[in-house]
Protein backbone atom coordinates (compact mmCIF):
# COMPACT_ATOMS: atom_id res chain seq x y z
CA UNK A 1 0.00 0.00 0.00
CA UNK A 2 3.02 2.11 -0.08
CA UNK A 3 2.68 3.07 -3.96
CA UNK A 4 -1.38 3.83 -3.44
CA UNK A 5 -2.29 7.64 -3.74
CA UNK A 6 -6.27 8.35 -3.27
CA UNK A 7 -7.54 10.76 -6.08
CA UNK A 8 -3.58 11.24 -7.37
CA UNK A 9 -2.90 13.19 -4.51
CA UNK A 10 0.51 12.27 -4.62
CA UNK A 11 0.97 14.35 -7.50
CA UNK A 12 -0.31 17.38 -6.14
CA UNK A 13 1.46 20.25 -6.03
CA UNK A 14 3.61 20.24 -9.55
CA UNK A 15 3.75 22.75 -11.85
CA UNK A 16 0.77 24.04 -14.27
CA UNK A 17 1.75 23.18 -17.77
CA UNK A 18 -0.94 24.56 -20.18
CA UNK A 19 0.40 22.11 -23.12
CA UNK A 20 -0.01 19.18 -21.65
CA UNK A 21 -3.03 20.25 -19.51
CA UNK A 22 -4.61 21.51 -23.45
CA UNK A 23 -3.58 17.80 -25.15
CA UNK A 24 -5.68 15.77 -22.03
CA UNK A 25 -8.68 14.50 -23.41
CA UNK A 26 -11.16 15.93 -20.52
CA UNK A 27 -9.72 19.08 -21.29
CA UNK A 28 -10.36 19.14 -25.15
CA UNK A 29 -13.83 18.09 -24.42
CA UNK A 30 -14.74 20.39 -21.38
CA UNK A 31 -13.78 22.94 -24.39
CA UNK A 32 -15.90 21.44 -27.25
CA UNK A 33 -18.86 21.35 -24.79
CA UNK A 34 -18.46 24.62 -23.89
CA UNK A 35 -18.22 26.29 -27.26
CA UNK A 36 -21.28 23.82 -28.54
CA UNK A 37 -23.13 25.27 -25.87
CA UNK A 38 -22.35 28.93 -26.87
CA UNK A 39 -23.24 27.82 -30.25
CA UNK A 40 -26.72 26.27 -29.07
CA UNK A 41 -27.46 29.28 -27.10
CA UNK A 42 -26.94 31.71 -29.69
CA UNK A 43 -29.14 30.08 -32.58
CA UNK A 44 -31.63 30.23 -30.28
CA UNK A 45 -31.67 32.99 -28.33
CA UNK A 46 -31.21 34.95 -31.89
CA UNK A 47 -32.69 32.91 -34.40
CA UNK A 48 -35.53 30.56 -31.83
CA UNK A 49 -38.20 33.15 -31.77
CA UNK A 50 -39.84 34.77 -34.98
CA UNK A 51 -42.76 36.35 -36.28
CA UNK A 52 -45.16 37.14 -38.93
CA UNK A 53 -45.87 40.48 -40.52
CA UNK A 54 -49.55 39.80 -39.14
CA UNK A 55 -48.32 39.13 -35.52
CA UNK A 56 -47.30 41.11 -32.50
CA UNK A 57 -45.91 38.54 -30.65
CA UNK A 58 -43.14 36.78 -31.33
CA UNK A 59 -43.11 32.74 -31.44
CA UNK A 60 -41.01 29.87 -30.66
CA UNK A 61 -39.35 28.21 -33.94
CA UNK A 62 -39.63 24.64 -32.47
CA UNK A 63 -43.47 23.81 -33.32
CA UNK A 64 -44.52 27.52 -32.17
CA UNK A 65 -43.86 26.03 -28.30
CA UNK A 66 -42.82 28.16 -25.76
CA UNK A 67 -41.54 25.76 -23.34
CA UNK A 68 -39.00 23.92 -26.07
CA UNK A 69 -37.18 27.50 -26.43
CA UNK A 70 -36.98 28.00 -22.78
CA UNK A 71 -35.93 24.67 -22.68
CA UNK A 72 -32.99 24.81 -25.22
CA UNK A 73 -32.01 28.61 -23.80
CA UNK A 74 -32.07 27.03 -19.94
CA UNK A 75 -29.76 23.53 -20.95
CA UNK A 76 -27.15 26.02 -23.01
CA UNK A 77 -27.07 28.22 -20.26
CA UNK A 78 -26.39 25.41 -18.15
CA UNK A 79 -23.88 23.76 -20.16
CA UNK A 80 -22.12 26.90 -20.47
CA UNK A 81 -21.74 27.14 -16.97
CA UNK A 82 -21.31 23.87 -16.44
CA UNK A 83 -18.36 23.38 -18.99
CA UNK A 84 -16.57 26.32 -17.55
CA UNK A 85 -16.97 25.44 -13.85
CA UNK A 86 -15.37 21.76 -14.90
CA UNK A 87 -12.82 23.26 -17.00
CA UNK A 88 -12.06 25.68 -14.42
CA UNK A 89 -11.68 22.52 -11.72
CA UNK A 90 -9.57 20.57 -14.22
CA UNK A 91 -7.01 23.90 -13.97
CA UNK A 92 -7.09 24.08 -10.31
CA UNK A 93 -7.09 20.08 -9.50
CA UNK A 94 -3.41 19.47 -9.70
CA UNK A 95 -3.10 21.82 -6.81
CA UNK A 96 -5.76 20.22 -4.37
CA UNK A 97 -3.31 18.00 -2.00
CA UNK A 98 -6.23 16.96 0.46
CA UNK A 99 -7.54 13.58 -0.71
CA UNK A 100 -10.90 14.77 0.69
CA UNK A 101 -11.42 18.05 -1.28
CA UNK A 102 -10.30 15.94 -4.38
CA UNK A 103 -12.78 13.28 -3.27
CA UNK A 104 -15.20 16.15 -3.45
CA UNK A 105 -13.90 17.30 -6.95
CA UNK A 106 -14.41 13.78 -8.39
CA UNK A 107 -17.48 13.20 -7.32
CA UNK A 108 -19.13 16.71 -8.26
CA UNK A 109 -17.27 16.12 -11.76
CA UNK A 110 -19.12 12.61 -11.82
CA UNK A 111 -22.44 13.58 -10.41
CA UNK A 112 -22.65 16.56 -12.89
CA UNK A 113 -21.70 13.97 -15.99
CA UNK A 114 -23.94 11.37 -14.29
CA UNK A 115 -26.57 13.79 -14.49
CA UNK A 116 -26.46 14.70 -17.81
CA UNK A 117 -26.41 11.30 -19.22
CA UNK A 118 -29.56 10.87 -17.15
CA UNK A 119 -31.45 14.01 -18.54
CA UNK A 120 -30.54 12.92 -22.45
CA UNK A 121 -31.85 9.91 -21.69
CA UNK A 122 -35.01 10.21 -19.56
CA UNK A 123 -36.55 12.80 -22.12
CA UNK A 124 -39.76 10.94 -23.73
CA UNK A 125 -41.40 12.55 -26.62
CA UNK A 126 -44.63 13.42 -25.67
Amino acid sequence: MDGFQAYGAGKAGGAFDPLTFIRQPQTVVRILCWIFSIVILGCVANEGYVNRPEEVEEYCIFNRNQNACNYAVAMGTLCFLCSAALLALDVYFPQISGVKDRKKAVMADIGVSGETLWSCHSRKDS
